[in-house]
C-alpha cells in the first residue's frame, strides 16, 4: 500500500527491531498509536468526525461526512427485496496533499480498495446495523447515507483510521424527522400513503446501532513475525496484509488480506484472528469513549469553523 522509498540498511533496522518485539518509535508489535476524535467538524452534513493517528504534526488523518437523500424503491433491488431497508452508499478520496507520495500519481486503485473494504464491512450482516431504521415507506421510499471519506494526512495505517472516522461519523448523525400519513387520492378514491420532512431542528434523530459497526484491526507481516498500527516504513518492508473487522461483541465480521508479496501460514493467522479478536473489542472500548468526551467536548463550546478543514492536515 506504500509508495515510501526506503533504503536496504533502514530496511534492516526495521526488520530487527520487529523480531526482538521493539519498533523504531519504541512500541511493541502489538501496540497502537493514540489517536483522537472529533465530531460534529463539517457543516451541510448530517454527520461527520475527523481521526488523527498519531503524533501531532505527524500521522495519519481522516475526514469523514454522511449526507442522506431520499431513495425511491424499486422492485428486483438485489440488497432490498422486500422493500423495508435503506442504504448505505461508501466513496474514499484521498488528498494529494496527504503525503508527499501520491502527489502526480495516481491514487484511484487505493481508493477503490479502501471504499470496496468499508462498503463490504458495513453492509455486512455480522454488523447488526438495522437498514430498516432508513426505511420510510415500505417498498416506496427509504433513506440512502453517502458516507464520504477523505484522506487528508498518511503515515501508515490507513484502514483502521478510515474505520474510526467513519463509526464516530455515524455516532454524529441526527436525520430530520420524517412524518408518514394516508392521503386519499380523490380521482381513485383511495388511500395511499405519503411522507413529509420535517424541518425542525429540535426534531432530529440518530441513527441507532452506530455502537454495531465494526472496527478493523489491520496487521502486516514482517518477516516471520507481524505487527498492528504499522508506519508508512513498516508497510513498505512488509510482504502480506491482514484486516479484521471485529464489532462490540468480539466477533469477527469480515476478514480482508491485500499487498500479498508472500503467503501466510495458517498457524500464523490463526493466531492474527485471535490477537485481533481481543485487540479489537478494546479498541472498541476506547473508541466508544472518545466519542463520548468529543461529544461532550462539542456541547460545551461553539461549533468550529470548518471552511479550512481540508486543508488543515495537522
Amino acid at each position: 500500500m506504500s509508495l515510501y522509498p526506503i533504503s536496504i540498511s533502514e530496511t534492516n533496522y526495521i526488520a530487527k527491531g520487529v523480531e526482538a518485539d521493539f519498533r523504531v518509535d519504541g512500541r511493541d508489535n502489538l501496540s497502537f498509536r493514540d489517536f483522537s476524535i472529533v465530531t460534529g467538524v463539517v457543516s451541510q452534513t448530517y454527520g461527520s468526525a475527523r481521526c488523527r493517528l498519531g503524533s501531532l504534526g505527524k500521522g495519519t488523518d481522516v475526514l469523514v461526512g454522511i449526507k442522506a437523500e431520499i431513495g425511491n424503491w424499486t422492485p428486483g433491488e438485489p440488497d432490498n427485496l422486500f422493500g423495508k431497508r435503506g442504504k448505505i452508499v461508501c466513496n474514499v478520496q484521498i488528498s494529494p496533499i496527504s503525503s508527499q507520495f501520491f502527489s502526480g500519481r495516481s491514487s484511484d486503485d487505493l481508493e477503490i480498495e479502501l471504499t470496496q473494504i468499508l462498503a463490504n464491512s458495513i453492509s455486512l450482516e455480522q454488523s447488526s446495523i438495522d437498514l430498516e431504521q432508513l426505511c420510510i415507506i415500505e417498498k416506496q421510499a427509504y433513506w440512502i447515507l453517502y458516507v464520504d471519506a477523505l484522506v487528508l494526512g498518511y503515515d501508515g495505517n490507513i484502514i483502521d483510521t478510515l474505520f474510526y472516522a467513519t463509526r464516530a461519523a455515524f455516532s454524529d448523525i441526527q436525520l430530520p424527522k420524517v412524518v408518514v400519513e394516508s392521503v386519499l387520492d380523490e380521482e381513485t378514491n383511495t388511500e395511499h400513503q405519503a411522507f413529509e420532512i420535517i424541518d425542525d431542528p429540535s426534531a432530529l434523530r440518530p441513527f441507532n446501532d452506530w455502537e454495531n459497526i465494526p472496527m478493523s484491526v489491520t496487521s502486516y507481516i514482517i518477516g516471520k513475525r507481524y505487527v498492528v498500527d504499522c508506519s508508512v516504513q513498516e508497510e513498505t518492508i512488509s510482504t502480506a496484509r491482514i484486516t479484521v473487522t471485529i464489532n462490540k461483541n468480539g466477533d469477527i465480521c469480515s476478514i480482508h488480506k491485500g499487498d500479498m508479496k508472500t503467503g501466510i501460514s495458517p498457524s500464523l493467522l490463526q493466531n492474527i484472528l485471535s490477537i485481533s479478536k481481543r485487540i479489537g473489542v478494546d479498541l472498541v472500548s476506547a473508541q466508544s469513549a472518545k466519542i463520548e468526551n468529543a461529544k461532550l467536548s462539542k456541547d460545551d463550546s461553539e461549533i468550529p469553523d470548518t471552511s479550512l478543514t481540508f486543508l488543515n492536515l495537522f
